[in-house]
């Protein structure tokens, strides 16, 4: 049922129809026992117009007018009317609708029983008439051999195409390449040979489809597309340089972990081999990390040396600790200091008044 819902199948459509079908049976049969029954009656009327017309008189001329209607109207339903053909033609439509809804052998499983029962199996009829084929053909056919290769422009090889692997499509489609490009150099030297021109000139200026305008906003489009292609790739290129580098900074930090932690384990190594140094006998290594230890040691003590340094700078810049108040004040130490004592800055310098003239010049 999925398959015949898949494929649009009506099966009430079909029902109908063949329902259809089997009434327009009943109808034809009906109306050819009419027939027989019209062609009985028309021969007894017959043989009473002949009756009738050996005892003459004009009765038997109205009679054979009657007559002659009723022969009519029989005629008119024997014969081929309007309504009838299109009652042939609606029938032969109803029989190719019928051929073009054939379901498949392969379909009837998803079927019902019920809808099974009411279809009817046949074997579609294949007409291969070879020999009527061959006439049309050659009646349609072109003289190839009388006319110019310029007119048909048509090339069969001669060589067959032999493929090992039909399956292979790499190598069926090498083969058909090389077949069309074969043709298409022998109908170059055809062509030639005739003096058919099939090349463009160089000096060929074909006009375009799109306008200029239309041209550029393309071409300007294309360019931005472009650059923000290699935008988007540069920046993709940045935030993967920026991995990186985070990646190769956690790796030197993970290193200089890792060196840190064995000078540790080493220092600590030679603590031990020089605690035991009065027993044990030393080597090159152990000489070795001596000289480490040494090396550590001595920046160490540089480092000791420097902070007196600083401290001393300190105090005498702030101060250090101690008596703080009245620490301007004169004592016996500092009175006996004579450091900043100069005689000659206590004598005193005597100005001379100046002359008359010079106090008159002055006011």
């Amino acid at each position: 049922m999925a398959l015949a819902a898949e494929k649009g199948i009506d099966f009430g459509k079909q029902h109908l129809k063949k329902k259809e079908k089997a009434a327009n049976k009943l109808n034809k049969e009906k109306m050819a026992k009419k027939k027989q029954s019209n062609g009985k009656s028309t021969e007894e009327d017959w043989e009473d117009v002949e009756e009738e017309g050996e005892n003459g008189g004009a009765e038997s001329s109205d009679e054979e007018s009657g007559s002659d209607d009723e022969i009519d109207f029989a005629g008119i339903d024997e014969s081929d009317s309007d309504s009838s053909a299109g009652e042939n033609d609606q029938n032969n439509e109803d029989s190719e609708e019928e051929d073009d809804e054939d379901i498949p052998v392969s379909d009837l499983e998803d079927l019902d029983d019920e809808e099974k029962e009411d279809l009817i199996p046949h074997q579609r009829l294949t007409i291969n008439n070879t020999v009527a084929l061959t006439a049309a053909l050659k009646r349609i056919a072109l003289p190839v051999s009388k006319m110019s290769f310029s007119e048909h422009q048509s090339v069969t090889t001669s060589k067959p195409v032999e493929i090992a692997d039909v399956s292979d499509d790499l190598n069926r489609e090498l083969a058909f390449y090389a077949q069309s490009l074969s043709a298409a150099q022998e109908a170059r030297k055809k062509l030639k040979a005739e003096g058919v021109p099939f090349t463009r000139p160089t000096d060929y200026f074909a006009e375009m489809v799109k306008a200029d305008e239309h041209m550029a906003r393309i071409k300007a489009k294309l360019i931005d597309e472009a650059a923000g292609k290699k935008a988007s790739a540069e920046a993709r290129k940045q935030r993967d340089l920026k991995k990186f580098g985070k990646q190769v900074q956690v790796a030197k930090l993970q290193e200089r972990d890792k060196e840190r932690k064995q000078t540790l384990d080493k220092i600590k190594d030679l603590k031990r081999k020089r605690q035991g140094a009065g027993t044990e006998a030393t080597n090159e290594a152990d000489l070795f990390d001596v000289a480490v230890e040494e090396e550590i040691g001595s920046k160490s003590s540089r480092k000791d040396r420097m902070g007196p340094n600083k401290r001393q700078k300190k105090d005498e810049k702030y101060g250090h600790g101690g008596k703080k108040r009245f620490s301007k004040s004169t004592d016996a130490q500092s009175s006996g200091d004579l450091r900043g004592f100069s005689s000659k800055k206590m004598k005193g310098v005597v100005k001379q008044r100046p002359g008359k003239a010079r106090r008159a010049g002055k006011r």
